[in-house]
């Protein structure tokens, strides 16, 4: 993935996915962990995965926690953990990929 730019923060780098073109943040491993997340969830095994019903993710589509999805540009699969609400009538998911770790993704993005 492209790195677009560094954070305010220390260790945090924004990339820009080439398959949907949205922006997500990427913390380092030691990051996460002196900001206080709650690391129950860090770990997910393939067999945790139910990968024949996974959703292939995109950013306009509706996600429940819980669901399976799989990520094209990152050939990985991952669990929604949990979802935010931000600014400007925004959403995103928390998802605990295979092999990403913890990343938070856009959902229900509206293209005029």
């Amino acid at each position: 993935m492209e790195i677009i730019k560094q954070g305010a923060g220390e260790g945090v780098v924004w990339l820009k996915c080439p398959s949907c073109q949205g922006f997500l943040p990427y913390m380092q491993e030691g990051e996460t962990e002196a900001a206080g997340e709650d690391k129950s969830d860090a770990a997910v095994a393939l067999e945790d995965l139910d990968v024949e019903a996974a959703k292939e993710y995109t950013d306009d589509q509706i996600y429940e926690i819980g669901d399976v999805i799989h990520h094209r540009s990152w050939n990985d699969f991952g669990k929604i953990v949990s979802k935010d609400a931000l600014p400007g009538n925004r959403q995103t998911i928390w998802v605990q990929f295979l092999r990403q770790g913890k990343v938070q993704l856009l959902e229900g993005v509206v293209r005029e």
